[in-house]
């Protein structure tokens, strides 16, 4: 007996009475009844237009790519979709007032082609702030824009469009996935989606809407129900035998009501007001069992509907060429949503529709569109969500085909997000929606740039940025190339208006050689600047000999030789290279060279040291240094520029006059130790040419910067201690090499990286970089992320005046056309101004006389004899 007839009877109301109150009120009824069916008409045909205005709002789909790392836990994960709760919440009055809620939908997508991808679709106005959220969920996520795939998936034989809802009432909750890091039931979802055949495509979606608590009725019931102590399962699974009409309840409950209100207001006054004038004409409720059971439940469902809900859609996609392979992967699939079953309390099912076309083609379109489904909906908590859709737990799932990134992406420090001052800019970064222009300010580049990665990972492509920057900013500079390529690019990009500026050094151009002599000493030097401008010189000529000779042959004897020679080649007018030479094979050159020294340790060096070891003591102890100088005396791009007297290149004039220095040292066409003996030779006169600004102002040192591709070929130890003096003297360094391990002394990497500010890594698969270079980006950035950095991506660490954290960086392309006429030019007015046309001398005729036997050799004939 419900609720209404106890109430009638009790006041002893007969139903006479109440045919005559309804008839007396039945006019107004009617009247009331009319307007509010034409309000509720005009309410919903205005509802239907702006629902289908939204629905033709811009819309980006956004493909998630995870690091190859991710472990949030279950609360983390809850904590985002109450976010995003809020996000999809925010609607204009207008759309309030309708009941007008976003749509978000959530998929993972699996073809054969892209692997398994993550996919959230999203108001074109809320992705920026999505983007956010998921950066703060996810430091380092990968979140881009992309298109949607169902547009050209629709191309095999077979489509099967499933519709999935909730197998009980709302209330009861899904299994609580609380314990990733001992087991991940995602793992079954993607496990069935991978090993797709051609032309094959699985997607699992879940498109959700905010639910407001107050639009939903059964809401307040079930709270009702769990303060007032009723039983929970009997009484929530009434709500569940609903009738067809119940759809359109919103229609008939109003009228219902206005219809009982005059029989209420009756009630009211019989009842002296103790009952009325709104009647409660439920049923009677079942009373509470209480019980552990009972308990745990109230629990469960009290817990899920103190969160934030979602209207929910849950479907599945599956295109294919084969329908029993379909089929398959369908029970499948719904086999493996069984591990969010929370026994007997809640499961995921098929939804219950006719299995016709029409629905068929009707779901698609709602899978399409992503839009929510008039029937079968299913009201899911943030937890439920974020149990159905994160990524994989790797510590305990291993998940094949899906994509993600090996290294993650790292936001730009505040130093570049507010500066204007950068001086080259070179690469951007791409973090959360926002790109940041990555450059250095004049005073981090005086600090100096150390960049290390394979070879194609962009280094190249970096220093070209920045070097055609420095030409158009008319800055001098000076490039070394091992290969040649990127000088033959920076010659097509030479501003016209520097093109007297170029001093383009080739060694290969025979024709042309430029003189630079080694022993060459500045002219009017006092004789305290004489004396260290020599030791500098015999320095870097034994840094020469180390370079290309195994410590075996250069160890301390051959370079105690070699310093006495070089100091003693000081002495001789227009000594070279090959004067050192001549002086160890020729005796009488030598000896007339020894006879006018005036140095007393060279003298005796000379007389008691040298002179005094026998032939083959001497031999041994020059070989070393013959062989390698008689090597160039016979190659004739390095005896054409070594052997001139007098330079026709002033290094002083460069760095002061901000020139254009750029040095083909191509291997392939000069060959490896050439190569290495003129980059370290012009290292070294760039070095000594910055040394020299010691007599000049400071304010009138111009900065150069010294570009070093493959730095391994020309590093030595004297280079790498002048590091840490060069700034004051306005020299800016650059060195790039592919691995660490090319520099022979591991010194050399310490001390590189204690003088460089800046320190910039691509790719790299050397487990010694990593060891070498990793404790520059930690913690950030964790073992094994510099080896899968992609092409043109690297990690950076400014050389900030205040430590800032690193960051990541993606190279900008420079477009470069190649100008061969331009190239030309280049060449022909560095010859003009800076080499000499080599002329070959015709070598003199030797003429051998024949001499008189002396009269005393009576074993030969005198018949030859005039």
């Amino acid at each position: 007996m419900t609720n209404l007839t106890k109430i009638l009877l009790s006041y002893k109301i007969s139903i006479q009475q109440i045919v005559d109150i309804l008839s007396s009120f039945l006019p107004i009824a009617l009247a009331f009844l009319i307007v509010f069916i034409l309000f509720l008409v005009l309410y919903h045909a205005l509802r239907l237009y702006f629902l289908y205005k939204s629905s033709k709002e811009p819309q980006s789909l956004l493909e998630l790519q995870p690091l190859r790392v991710t472990e949030q836990n279950p609360y983390t994960t809850e904590q985002l979709f109450s976010v995003i709760h809020g996000l999809a919440k925010q609607q204009t009055l207008l759309y309030r007032f309708f009941n007008i809620a976003k749509n978000y939908a959530f998929e993972i997508v699996s073809t054969k082609e892209d692997g398994i991808k993550y996919l959230v679709r999203v108001d074109s106005d809320d992705a920026e702030m999505l983007k956010k959220t998921l950066l703060s969920y996810l430091p380092g996520l990968s979140v881009s824009k992309v298109s949607d795939y169902l547009d050209s998936s629709k191309k095999s034989s077979f489509l099967n469009n499933i519709e999935l809802t909730l197998s009980k009432h709302f209330a009861f909750p899904l299994k609580k996935q609380a314990a990733l890091d001992k087991h991940d039931p995602i793992a079954y979802l993607t496990g069935n989606m991978t090993k797709l055949s051609n032309n094959e495509l699985i997607s699992f979606q879940l498109v959700l809407s905010p639910l407001k608590k107050s639009k939903k009725p059964e809401i307040r019931y079930i709270s009702r129900l769990i303060y007032s102590g009723k039983d929970l399962s009997s009484n929530i699974n009434s709500l569940l035998n609903k009738p067809f009409i119940q759809p359109f309840s919103w229609v008939f409950k109003p009228l219902f009501y206005l219809l009982m209100l005059p029989i209420g207001l009756m009630v009211f006054v019989v009842s002296g007001g103790n009952e009325g004038p709104f009647l409660n004409t439920g049923k009677s409720l079942k009373e509470k069992t209480s019980n552990p059971y009972q308990e745990e439940l109230e629990k469960l469902i009290k817990n899920k509907l103190d969160q934030p809900l979602f209207s929910a859609s849950i479907r599945l996609l599956l295109i294919g060429d084969n329908y029993q392979e379909i089929k398959r992967r369908e029970r499948g699939f719904i086999s493996a949503l069984s591990s969010f079953s929370n026994a007997e309390y809640q499961s995921i099912r098929l939804a219950k529709y006719p299995r016709l076309k029409i629905f068929s083609d009707f779901n698609y379109l709602l899978f399409k569109n992503r839009f929510l489904g008039p029937l079968g909906i299913s009201i899911l908590s943030t937890s439920e969500m974020s149990d159905l859709f994160h990524f994989p737990y790797t510590k305990t799932t291993k998940t094949e085909d899906l994509l993600k990134q090996h290294s993650k992406e790292l936001p730009a420090p505040l130093s570049l997000k507010k500066t204007d001052s950068l001086d080259v800019i070179f690469a951007e970064n791409n973090y959360g929606g926002t790109t940041t222009p990555i450059g250095l300010t004049k005073d981090e580049r005086r600090r100096h740039v150390y960049i290390l990665g394979a070879t194609g990972t962009g280094k190249s492509t970096m220093l070209l940025s920045m070097v055609k920057q420095d030409l158009d900013n008319n800055k001098g500079l000076c490039l070394i190339d091992p290969h040649g390529d990127l000088i033959d690019q920076v010659l097509s990009i030479i501003p016209d208006k520097r093109l007297e500026d170029v001093v383009y050094f080739n060694p290969d151009d025979i024709g042309y050689p430029m003189g630079i002599n080694l022993l060459e000493l500045t002219p009017n030097l006092t004789p305290n600047e004489a004396i260290r401008e020599k030791e500098f010189i015999a320095e870097s000529i034994i840094s020469i000999f180390h370079k290309i000779y195994t410590d075996k042959y250069s160890g301390p004897r051959m370079e105690y030789i070699l310093r006495n020679t070089i100091h003693t080649a000081f002495t001789v007018p227009d000594a070279t290279l090959f004067t050192v030479y001549k002086l160890l094979i020729n005796t009488s050159f030598r000896k007339s060279v020894i006879r006018n020294l005036t140095d007393e340790n060279l003298r005796d060096f000379w007389k008691y040291e040298f002179a005094k070891a026998g032939d083959y003591q001497k031999v041994k102890m020059i070989s070393p240094i013959t062989n390698k100088i008689g090597r160039f005396l016979f190659s004739p791009t390095a005896k054409r520029i070594l052997e001139q007297p007098k330079s026709t290149v002033s290094f002083d004039e460069i760095l002061n006059n901000g020139k254009i220095l750029l040095c083909n040292l191509s291997k392939g066409k000069i060959g490896e130790d050439n190569s290495s003996v003129f980059g370290v030779l012009i290292m070294a006169k760039i070095q000594l040419a910055s040394l020299k600004r010691a007599r000049m102002p400071q304010d009138q040192r111009k900065d150069f910067y010294l570009y070093v591709d493959e730095f391994q070929n020309f590093a030595t130890p004297a280079f790498a201690q002048i590091l840490s003096e060069a700034r004051k003297y306005r020299l800016n360094a650059i060195l790039a090499h592919q691995t660490t391990s090319q520099l022979e002394e591991t010194s050399l990497v310490n001390v590189t990286l204690a003088n460089t500010g800046t320190v910039i890594c691509f790719r790299t698969a050397n487990p010694e970089d990593e060891r070498m270079i990793l404790p520059q980006f930690r913690p950030y950035v964790d073992s094994g992320e510099i080896s899968s950095l992609p092409s043109y991506h690297f990690y950076m660490r400014l050389g900030a005046l205040n430590p800032e954290e690193p960051f990541s960086g993606v190279t900008v392309p420079v477009n470069i056309i190649d100008n061969y006429n331009k190239v030309n030019d280049v060449i022909e007015s560095s010859r003009n101004l800076y080499a000499k046309k080599y002329i070959q001398l015709t070598p003199k005729k030797i003429v051998v006389e024949n001499k008189r036997r002396s009269p005393i050799d009576t074993n030969r004939t005198n018949s030859l004899l005039p």
